[in-house]
């Protein structure tokens, strides 16, 4: 199917750019196809037509074949209602949150990364320990690690605090 097409396409070009003969009489096209031109980009078409025609039904198949069925689309239908009335609790709470003027403040930040991670990497004198969040709320509850934020240069100069660079320090 590809060499029809580029068949197709090399004779639509050729036939485009192709000098016609212009009497000086007779007003002609030069985009134009002669008709043997014509009639092999015809039986081209004819049989690739069929050809693309078996394909699209053939790929229509297997999408009619994954559709839904009824238990699941209630499923979802359910899962959409519980999300819908969720927020609609939460919206209230939403909009006074993203309305409060410090949106960046440490608070914000604290729990960066804690909050994804499943294991968190401290530091230690011994070198870096791996806790489960369990682990790490219960040293963090009882004041036996420091955050550390690294620092970063300013744009017009000067260092800043980075709270992107944390890291977990484990007293001993």
């Amino acid at each position: 199917m590809k060499t029809s097409i580029a068949l197709i396409a090399s004779l639509a070009t050729a036939s485009a750019f192709a000098p016609t003969a212009t009497l000086p009489c007779s007003r002609t096209s030069s985009s134009t196809l002669s008709a043997t031109r014509r009639e092999s980009i015809e039986q081209l078409f004819g049989s690739t037509a069929a050809a693309t025609a078996a394909l699209v039904l053939t790929a229509a198949q297997p999408a009619a074949a994954a559709a839904p069925s009824k238990a699941e689309e209630a499923e979802f239908n359910e899962l959409i209602e519980v999300l819908k009335a969720r927020s609609e609790e939460n919206s209230e709470a939403n909009k006074n949150y993203a309305m409060r003027a410090n949106k960046l403040a440490k608070q914000d930040f604290d729990d960066v990364k804690t909050r994804r991670p499943k294991l968190i990497i401290v530091s230690t004198t011994k070198g870096n320990k791996i806790l489960t969040k369990e682990e790490f709320s219960t040293y963090n509850m009882d004041g036996k690690i420091d955050t550390v934020y690294g620092t970063r240069m300013k744009q017009g100069g000067g260092e800043m605090k980075d709270y992107n660079d944390i890291t977990y320090v484990l007293k001993e």
